[in-house]
């Protein structure tokens, strides 16, 4: 039978928020040297940036996720758009794309 304490001398929060495969510093220049979306609303002093554009530039949407995140970002998607279709259709739905919104001063320098 498993103890449910943790053993003591493990800190669970490690210091650094890096990802595996990727360092904070390489997490943060590809997310700084990408073109943020111009037309998707986001708060005040955040840029929002297209899931699928850090996944085609190399790196693992789970990891950047983890790293936006810590610096007080979020993942959301867009709303889909629908056509107007009458009767049933086999159609699937359209789905939004994710984006990541993350504050500017996590991507500064």
């Amino acid at each position: 039978m498993r103890s449910r304490t943790r053993p003591t001398g493990i800190d669970p929060y490690p210091p650094t928020l890096s990802c595996a495969g990727m360092s904070d510093e390489k997490i943060r220049k590809l997310l700084a040297d990408l073109t943020p979306a111009p037309f998707i609303w986001a708060p005040k002093e955040h840029v929002v940036i297209i899931q699928t554009h850090v996944e085609d530039a190399g790196a693992k949407a789970d990891e950047v996720l983890a790293w936006v995140e810590a610096r007080g970002g979020y993942l959301d998607r867009t709303l889909p758009v629908v056509s107007t279709r009458r009767g049933v259709t086999n159609i699937p739905k359209p789905v939004g794309k994710k984006y990541y919104v993350v504050p500017e001063q996590a991507l500064a320098a």
